[in-house]
């Protein structure tokens, strides 16, 4: 199994985000150092994105000018754009179609990232990479 990293601070800020976000999906991008053959990606730096879909109890849609900020953002840092994160309050972190079709990029290239915090005080954080259109879990490692 292909694996993912992510520091600590940048893990708790996620998790932050999300719970600060609750009852609604909450939703942005993750950068840091790319994948080489020799080691995985790193997140070190996670970006929130306010969620303007109708329905953002259920689904998440970036904010288009806030996505563009980010982005350049992250260039103007000189940071990779490993992946992009969203959370399901109520649910698993499994993919749903519905997850699909809210993605801002949908590329082999980028991790895919769902925190699960149904009712629970642990959070269930799980990356994806896409494979066609295929969600495979990656193996998430501290750093």
């Amino acid at each position: 199994m292909l694996s993912i990293a992510i520091t600590r601070p940048a893990y708790e800020q996620l998790l932050g985000f999300c719970q600060k976000s609750l009852p609604q999906e909450a939703c942005g991008v993750l950068a840091g150092a790319a994948a080489t053959p020799d080691s995985p990606a790193v997140v070190t730096h996670v970006y929130m994105i306010s969620n303007v879909h109708e329905e953002p109890i259920r689904s998440f849609r970036f904010h288009p000018g806030e996505w563009v900020s980010a982005y350049y953002d992250i260039q103007k840092n000189r940071q990779s754009l490993v992946g992009f994160f969203h959370s399901h309050p109520i649910s698993s972190a499994v993919p749903s179609k519905r997850d699909w079709l809210g993605l801002p990029v949908s590329d082999d290239g980028f991790s895919y990232w769902i925190v699960s915090m149904p009712g629970s005080p642990a959070a269930v954080v799980q990356p994806f990479r896409m494979d066609g259109q295929i969600f495979r879990p990656l193996a998430l490692v501290l750093a």
